[in-house]
């Protein structure tokens, strides 16, 4: 009986160790990094490090204790547990090492990249770390330093204040999505295909995020057709910080306006930020920018783009195809770059509400 007791004592203290250790959730199944010639600088200087800088999805990953520790934080590393704790002051996160959740002080948090061991030296997000500890980060795209710290004037004034709202995005990734395509085309007035109108917005906000040095990805660049499990999908390989759906709108002929729709669970927050709230600020800077009638934000549980999306997002219903008056507007060049604009402020409000 003594023996019975004591092997299932032993039994359930080991599915407890696993349980604990594989707690923080999905494994990171992207591609694997590459050395990066990025340079570190903590309060200005330059930094010596056991390891290069490796750049895994877009995202810089540092020896943690080379870097982290020159701000006073303590690493506990437990390879049997594969177990990483990073302390400063009251403020803890605890990591393992492939897997991109982690926890900071207790609550669950979605990296855009993991922790690794390589060659013997346990590597971290340096951008999530920095700021899940308030630690002050800047990037020098002249240098290729990331600043940690205190920071060259010549940095700062590289890096646009909080007032000029692009700040916090440098190096965040968001997946546009152009809806429909080939064989959908989507509504069809006036001899214009939705599909064509969805793409050419979708391209030009692209480029509109790619000068503000957002990493972006489209789930097509061409008139070409795609399942809607592909667009979440490439936004979830990509472990994107937002997914932002292009689309235009038919009803009635009298019916005009823009609207968002969201899928209404808070598994899709990333950050601060919930897809509701990505959704509100879409929804505010369509209806500003473009001076449409606000139709508002609204729940949809049943589409799949939304439903399987891991983090915030959004279908952006930019105006009716239906009534000739918006049809005109959206056909001309000038209108499009107006949408793109409206989400380009839209998304960089989102991204720095995510991590402020």
């Amino acid at each position: 009986m003594k023996r019975t007791l004591l092997l299932t004592l032993i039994i359930v203290t080991f599915l407890l160790n696993i349980t604990n250790t594989y707690a923080a959730g999905e494994y990171f199944s992207g591609v694997w990094g590459a050395i990066s010639s990025s340079k570190i600088a903590v309060n200005g200087l330059a930094l010596n490090m056991e390891r290069e800088p490796i750049s895994i999805n877009d995202r810089l990953v540092v020896p943690v204790a080379t870097v982290f520790s020159q701000f006073g934080a303590k690493v506990e590393w437990n390879e049997l547990r594969n177990r990483l704790v990073i302390t400063k002051g009251n403020d803890n996160i605890i990591m393992y090492i492939g897997y991109i959740n982690c926890y900071v002080n207790g609550e669950i948090k979605r990296m855009e990249s993991p922790a690794v061991l390589y060659n013997g030296t346990v590597m971290v997000p340096v951008r999530f770390v920095a700021e899940s500890f308030n630690i002050p980060v800047g990037w020098s795209q002249k240098t290729s330093t990331v600043y940690l710290g205190e920071m060259p004037e010549e940095v700062k004034e590289e890096i646009p204040a909080s007032g000029g709202g692009y700040s916090g995005v440098k190096g965040r990734i968001v997946v546009i999505d152009a809806g429909h395509g080939g064989t959908q085309s989507g509504a069809v007035y006036g001899g214009v295909k939705e599909k064509d109108l969805n793409l050419s917005i979708a391209k030009k906000l692209n480029e509109k995020l790619k000068e503000l040095g957002i990493v972006t990805y489209m789930t097509r660049t061409s008139d070409s057709t795609l399942s809607l499990y592909a667009r979440s999908d490439l936004a979830n390989s990509k472990n994107a910080d937002l997914l932002i759906s292009v689309h235009n709108n038919a009803g009635a002929s009298s019916v005009t306006g823009s609207m968002s729709l969201y899928y209404p669970s808070a598994s899709k927050t990333k950050g601060k930020l919930t897809s509701y709230e990505f959704a509100r600020i879409v929804q505010k800077n369509l209806v500003s920018t473009l001076g449409t009638r606000d139709l508002g934000i609204i729940e949809r549980p049943g589409l799949a783009v939304l439903r399987t999306a891991n983090m915030p997002a959004v279908i952006a219903e930019i105006g009716y195809m239906s009534n000739n008056s918006e049809l005109n507007k959206l056909k001309t060049s000038a209108y499009q770059d107006k949408a793109a604009e409206a989400l380009k402020k839209a998304i960089v409000e989102s991204l720095e509400k995510m991590y402020k």
